[in-house]
């Protein structure tokens, strides 16, 4: 698998539908004023969706160590990650102002960018570190952000969460282990999909790493590490039955589609920020509709053609718009190509 095959696209572009989906299902039950976490396909989307992200950029990064220096990847990594975490930011602190978009100024803290980009870094320490210390530097690496006391800052708790799929990612790609997902076959994506199944039901409220974050106390800490365990499971489950749909998807037509929205899926993600999480909402506030909002019909039909009309919007916003002029490419969007 190569690091822009068919699969790797129609992989980005099964995740970003799922993570503008999952933003569709919390910001309708938020105006009805329900519980989003409560909702089935919510639970289902959030064990897995950013998990996924991660891993296909760890994924990548080996691709990029393959051809690069470690000191060339960082820089690349600060201009398509930094750039527009930054701009994105002003942006919305100014929309917060003159466009009556969300007050809450952490809205428009893009942890997603942040994360990857000190992922990143991590990273490329540990592959410094390598020379010396073997793989025993990954390891360590890791230790010593798993016990800085930062779980309460900056959302700095997603780093200790998501690295670990950002890291796998990496090996997975760099020991030739990216033709498992072909190899698995029928039987192995069942099992997969009846332990995810039933994993998943067991969802609570409380396994969120946005509510629960990773809190580790001395009367509760073999079971916040069996939390975490079913955590990881249950993201590396769904990592892995992606990865199977994906490479059925690619030799079909529906590829095509979701290979192409793949190649936008940064900028997507960018862009509903504010159609999604700030426009949507307000605009639905003053329609005063009401949805069932775990019934079939809100969450078979509604969710899916709201979310692809969403994706396609922001994809025509990126394509004509923003990658068509070099400043606002270079802004907003790092320079993508």
């Amino acid at each position: 698998m190569k690091e822009n095959s068919p699969a790797i696209n129609v992989i980005r572009g099964i995740a970003i539908v799922l993570v503008v989906a999952g933003h569709v299902i919390q910001r309708t039950m938020s105006i009805n004023g329900e519980d989003f976490f409560l909702n089935p396909v919510f639970k289902i989307i959030y064990t897995f969706h950013m998990p996924l992200f991660f891993f296909i950029s760890g994924f990548v990064m080996a691709f990029s160590l393959n051809r690069q220096t470690p000191w060339e990847v960082l820089k690349k990594r600060y201009r398509s990650l930094c750039v527009p975490l930054l701009s994105w930011g002003i942006l919305g602190v100014v929309g917060s102002y003159y466009l009556h978009l969300s007050s809450d100024l952490s809205v428009w803290f893009i942890w997603f960018l942040f994360t990857l980009f000190i992922s990143s870094c991590i990273l490329l320490c540990s592959v410094q570190f390598e020379r010396r210390l073997g793989l025993w530097a990954f390891g360590g690496m890791y230790l010593i952000i798993l016990i800085l006391p930062y779980n309460h800052y900056f959302y700095l708790y997603f780093i200790q969460w998501f690295y670990v799929f950002y890291l796998a990612g990496y090996f997975f790609n760099r020991y030739g282990m990216n033709g498992i997902s072909q190899r698995g076959g029928l039987g192995a994506f069942l099992v997969a999909l009846i332990v995810f199944s039933w994993l998943s039901s067991l969802w609570t409220k409380n396994d969120y790493i946005y509510i629960h974050q990773m809190n580790f106390t001395a009367h509760n800490y073999v079971f916040e590490i069996l939390r975490m365990g079913y955590r990881y499971v249950l993201g590396f489950l769904g990592i892995f039955m992606t990865f199977m749909v994906g490479h059925g998807m690619a030799k079909r037509k529906i590829g095509l589609i979701f290979g192409y929205i793949g190649i936008f899926s940064l900028d997507i993600y960018l862009i509903q920020r504010y159609i999604v999480e700030s426009l949507y909402p307000s605009l639905l506030g003053k329609l005063h509709l009401n949805f069932d909002c775990n019934g079939p019909l809100f969450l078979g039909i509604y969710v899916p053609l709201m979310a692809m009309f969403f994706v396609s919007m922001c994809l025509l916003i990126s394509k004509f718009l923003i990658r068509k002029n070099e400043l606002l490419n270079r802004f907003l969007l790092g320079g993508r190509r």
